[in-house]
């Protein structure tokens, strides 16, 4: 997790009316991104966490065009393959107490969250029990 532009800050040109909201030219506004992704008109019950959701048109690595992030494809192989090998090996985890998240505006990430984590072939009376994929 390292620094973004999760908010830029631009002033208005022109008078005009967004969303039924009046903006006047020389006012300041603020363009949160990551409100994006959050968008009940593009997402349905976008504040469930749904890591099948498709299509999903979320805003991590830029939108596309000239700002899409140049490292969104290998970061995207490298958590699959992460995903792929840990999940090899677990046959179970759950968060195990309160998340306690970042306080920042230029970070966006989880300071602490624990979690119970049952590892496939340790020992436990269930070994015989295959790890889920």
């Amino acid at each position: 997790m390292g620094l973004r532009d999760d908010a830029v800050r631009r002033t208005a040109t022109r008078d005009l009316e967004l969303r039924g909201t009046r903006i006047r030219e020389g006012d300041k506004v603020v363009v949160w991104f990551v409100s994006g992704n959050f968008d009940e008109e593009v997402f349905p019950e976008p504040f469930r966490f749904d890591v099948g959701r498709d299509p999903n048109p979320h805003m991590a690595f830029g939108s596309g065009g000239p700002h899409v992030c140049i490292g969104a494809h290998l970061a995207r192989l490298e958590i699959r393959v992460m995903f792929e090998e840990l999940l090899l090996g677990l046959r179970d985890l759950d968060v195990a107490g309160p998340i306690a998240r970042l306080r920042s505006n230029f970070i966006n990430g989880i300071k602490h969250m624990p979690v119970r984590v049952d590892v496939a072939g340790r020992g436990t009376e269930d070994d015989a029990t295959p790890p889920r994929r």
